[in-house]
């Protein structure tokens, strides 16, 4: 026994057993300390609020509209801390309700409740309660409008078209009173910086008659809108100008211009100024015999393009000329307004002699109804004016008038009034005076319509035969 005692192996041994015991002690001691933590933890009590959790509804959506609903509610929950993270991240059944389903049209103050609590855990909304209204449910048809936003900002020269969109009418729901407030459901499509067709898909919106925004529901929520964006275009008769005379011994038989109409780009007010291209020239000094010509079309002040650029110009002439003169030709007033009245000052007749010069056959044809003169009277204001005479025939022969230009006397009801007064002074000195001519052997003479023809009769005659050869078409 003692030289068990003095080994070394032996004390070692000893030494090691009774360092495990004191661990094994020390550990089983510590141990049963977490586990009194661990039950002393899950026995706790703990709270969490909840956040915006949304309030369901319980109510008869095919008879009623639900307003003044807040869109959540708090909910504070109470109990340990292993139910509370269960609940919150496991088992997520729980749902905020107000029950609405015995409640009829009208506001009223519902309490907030809670179902499918987890056993264990308590739950309490915050508010508790809440003011809603219920409004008798109504679908109406109720036709659209669009409009058209920022034309201003389109790029210059271009210019939106007329809309076309589908559907034209939507089913609007809501409560009854909204439906019989709306005034107007509209869209509106966006055209800035376009230059090619827009088409788009617009939101639809509910207005009242004060334009405040209505909250119902729009079926369907948008529309489809095309609008078409292009530079403005006109569609306009040309007008041939006859240059010069044939050369001796041929006659014009006829003109004929293909196309006749030219179509002009440009801004709306320049093409809202012309009526028609004029300066298409066709000199008959070089002409021999029958010809095709292309001719430019000149482009109208304020306009951009013009298309074709050229026409077809063919003219045809005859050996066999005659020459007739047709009489008190009327001459038309274009352009008069209902606000003003147009009297010939010059010639007073309101007419004058053509002069058509042709072959044989084409003349023989032509009857005075084939040949018109006009003048435009649309631009002139109240007083006197000499404007051009305008003439052409059907046959687009060569002519002369007896006149070039016409004396107009442009009045207005205002003015109209003090003209007759002086009318009738002019006529009671008018009187006179051929009382007077009557004693000086003067009777008889007739008042010249032409004021340029001043000179003697001889003379007179002179002046309108350069009149008719100078003017023209």
């Amino acid at each position: 026994m003692d030289k068990l005692l003095k080994s070394n192996w032996f004390v070692k041994i000893i030494a090691f057993l009774l360092a495990l015991m004191l661990y094994t002690v020390l550990s089983m001691e510590n141990q049963q300390q977490s586990d009194r933590q661990s039950l002393f933890t899950s026995v706790s009590k703990t709270s969490e609020t909840v956040s915006g959790v949304t309030i369901t509804p319980l109510f008869d959506e095919n008879k009623y509209v639900l307003t003044d609903l807040p869109r959540s509610v708090d909910v504070k929950l109470t109990g340990s801390s292993n139910l509370l993270t269960k609940a919150l991240k496991v088992d997520r059944r729980m749902e905020v309700y107000i029950d609405l389903t015995k409640m009829g049209p009208g506001t009223k103050k519902v309490p907030v409740k809670i179902r499918n609590v987890p056993e264990g855990l308590k739950a309490v909304p915050s508010p508790q309660a809440v003011e809603v209204t219920l409004h008798r449910k109504q679908t109406k048809q109720i036709p659209i409008s669009v409009d058209i936003k920022n034309k201003n900002k389109l790029p210059e020269g271009y210019e939106a078209g007329k809309l076309s969109y589908s559907p034209k009418s939507v089913y609007v729901t809501g409560p009854e009173d909204y439906i019989s407030d709306i005034a107007s459901i509209r869209a509106s499509v966006d055209v800035s910086n376009a230059k090619d067709k827009v088409e788009s898909r617009v939101p639809l919106r509910a207005y009242d008659s004060q334009g405040n925004l209505l909250d119902v529901l729009i079926d369907p929520k948008s529309v489809n809108v095309t609008v078409p964006i292009t530079k403005p275009s006109k569609t306009v008769p040309l007008s041939l100008n006859e240059k010069g005379n044939l050369p001796d011994g041929l006659t014009l038989a006829g003109i004929t211009m293909d196309p006749k109409e030219v179509t002009l780009t440009g801004p709306s007010s320049a093409l809202d100024k012309i009526s028609e291209v004029s300066g298409v020239d066709i000199d008959l000094d070089k002409i021999k015999e029958d010809s095709t010509i292309d001719v430019d079309v000149p482009l109208p002040k304020g306009t951009e393009a013009v298309n074709p650029k050229q026409v077809q110009v063919k003219v045809d002439v005859e050996n066999d000329v005659k020459t007739k003169t047709f009489k008190d030709i009327p001459i038309e007033m274009r352009g008069e307004t209902p606000e003003q009245q147009a009297s010939f000052l010059s010639p007073a007749s309101g007419k004058m002699d053509v002069t058509i010069t042709g072959s044989k056959k084409t003349v023989d044809a032509l009857v005075a109804s084939d040949i018109t003169a006009y003048v435009d009277v649309s631009k002139l204001k109240p007083g006197e004016h000499t404007i051009s005479i305008k003439a052409s025939n059907s046959k687009n022969l060569q002519m002369k008038k007896e006149f070039t230009t016409a004396r107009i006397k442009i009045e207005t009801p205002e003015t109209q009034t003090g003209s007759d007064n002086q009318s009738d002074q002019t006529t009671s000195q008018s009187g006179d005076k051929n009382s007077n001519n009557e004693n000086n052997g003067t009777a008889g003479s007739k008042p010249d319509n032409n004021p340029t023809f001043s000179q003697s009769k001889a003379e007179g005659k002179s002046d309108r035969t350069e009149s008719i050869t100078e003017g023209e078409n």
